[in-house]
């Protein structure tokens, strides 16, 4: 294993873990490559550093948009947003940390995550009341289920995967954090990898390669290179959502520098695991002054009908086929209806002038039926932006991350979810990269 050289491709939740992790051993040469800028101690850009995410994925090259996506069937395809960059969505994402239930991770067969657990680094806190927002403020007086959200900050500030994990051994001479490169396919002799073709030409030799640029972007590269194992970009999945958009009554106190998301409801209705999301603001554009939100989840669909597949020229093509099932379409409806029964309590009857269920102004009241609801969905509903699951353990991987069939590539990020976890999935990538990279130190 003397000077083994490792390349990740990819500097988000799972990148940075790994980045850190596999260079502790000296004996290794990791090579950390991203498509997008840097971020570096002491030069954050504010609206990552910031309490709106709205402002981060603002920030100049943090977002994909030329990366379309089809929500539901009959949908048209529009800009699916997810991070960008060294640190990847943990520097655009709304910063919600949850954990999940650690129960569906033993279903996987996953005996160790209480010490990856104890081995993450991303801190967590909750937000001070008098950042949360009316809107925020709002659920949690309509509902004693609701709460302050747990979010990935330290006093108030940001702090990223790559403040976590990267700056701290940012000196080790066996790691090279490359921004702005662009992987196009990893290079292989046979069914050995030998390293990777960046967009420019440039090749990059490697004894192991990562793939970990996330549930979209790691079949893409993967399905670019020639990589025949099955299942690759099968079951791609997120959390079905809706949104709800609420007037604010004149007089309401508004300040897009605060916190979009400060409180959340996370409840079960019959087997159906839904959660609502308080946005009390949408961000500084003029056209979204006096505006809020409240968006309603299924967060633990099982459709897998969803994929990621590419043209002709290699780009992605995504299709998540949401509520394509019976099961999923009641989960939502359960969503939307409590979702509908809270913004008739009076803590928003106090602000909310208006509830609108798309950009034309069609009011809240038109649903008055589940079969309205259900049309509604499946002309307007979309998604939480937490792809899942197309480079499955046990279907394109082994436990280690391994890809079926060739020697020295591995995958490690959200795509390798047996299915789509129950909470927002940043806390739940760093876990599992925690668990896969003490596996590939064997390699």
């Amino acid at each position: 294993m003397a000077n083994q050289r490792w390349i990740i491709v990819g500097a988000g939740s799972a990148g940075c873990v790994l980045a850190n992790r596999l260079s502790a051993d000296p004996q290794r040469h990791v090579t950390l490559l991203d498509d997008g800028p840097d971020l570096v101690s002491g030069l954050v850009p504010p609206g990552i550093e910031g309490a709106s995410f709205f402002a981060a994925l603002a920030e100049p090259g943090r977002s994909h948009p030329e990366l379309l996506a089809t929500r539901v069937a009959g949908q048209a395809a529009t800009e699916y947003q997810r991070g960008r960059g060294i640190g990847g969505s943990s520097a655009v994402n709304a910063m919600v940390a949850l954990r999940g239930d650690d129960n569906l991770y033993q279903s996987w067969g996953w005996q160790d995550t209480a010490t990856a657990w104890q081995q993450v680094q991303i801190p967590t806190e909750q937000p001070d009341p008098a950042e949360v927002g009316a809107v925020g403020l709002a659920l949690l007086r309509a509902d004693n289920r609701a709460g302050l959200a747990d979010l990935t900050r330290v006093a108030g500030r940001r702090v990223t995967s790559a403040e976590a994990y990267l700056w701290p051994v940012q000196d080790r001479s066996n790691l090279l954090v490359r921004p702005d490169s662009p992987v196009d396919r990893v290079i292989l002799n046979s069914s050995q990898v030998s390293g990777v073709r960046l967009e420019d030409g440039t090749e990059l030799s490697a004894d192991r390669v990562v793939i970990a640029a996330g549930a979209i972007h790691s079949p893409v590269v993967l399905l670019r290179s020639g990589i025949t194992t099955p299942g690759i970009g099968h079951g791609l999945q997120d959390h079905p959502a809706a949104v709800f958009t609420l007037k604010l009554s004149a007089g309401t106190v508004q300040d897009s520098n605060q916190l979009a998301i400060g409180s959340l409801l996370q409840t079960q209705i019959t087997t159906h695991q839904v959660q609502l999301l308080a946005m009390s603001h949408l961000g500084p554009r003029p056209d979204t002054t006096g505006l809020g939100a409240l968006m309603a989840a299924l967060m633990n669909p099982v459709g897998t009908a969803g994929s990621v597949t590419i043209d002709r020229y290699g780009q992605p093509v995504v299709d998540f086929a949401l509520l394509n099932n019976d099961q999923d379409m009641r989960g939502l409806t359960s969503a939307v209806q409590l979702a509908l029964a809270t913004l008739e309590h009076a803590a928003f009857s106090d602000i909310v002038e208006q509830v609108f269920i798309d950009d034309i102004g069609t009011p809240a009241s038109s649903l008055g039926t589940d079969e309205a609801i259900a049309d509604w969905l499946l002309a307007r509903s979309g998604d939480y932006v937490h792809a899942s699951s197309t480079c499955a353990i046990g279907t394109v991987v082994d436990n280690d991350g391994a890809v079926f069939g060739y020697d020295g590539l591995f995958v490690c990020d959200a795509s390798l979810f047996p299915s789509i976890p129950h909470v927002n999935t940043h806390l739940p990538t760093t876990m599992l990269a925690e668990r896969i990279s003490t596996r590939l130190a064997n390699y």
